[in-house]
């Protein structure tokens, strides 16, 4: 399949990557592709909206790898 899915989650006070790089990035790709955002910093998704970012990485998977 061509082109490869991507789904970037995206921590939108992130000052370690810094998510207006990551945004452009998003812009460039082809379809299919997902955005997810989520409030706070580079650490967040990892652990104070750790359900938010796995349900949407889960989900993802899911729906590309069936």
């Amino acid at each position: 399949m061509s082109p490869t899915p991507l789904q970037l989650i995206v921590a939108l006070q992130d000052t370690i990557t810094l998510t207006d790089l990551e945004l452009v990035a998003y812009e460039r790709a082809l379809e299919p592709k997902r955005l997810v955002t989520i409030p706070g910093g580079h650490f967040d998704p990892y652990i104070t909206r750790f359900d938010q970012s796995c349900t949407a990485a889960l989900d993802w998977f899911k729906e590309h790898l069936a």
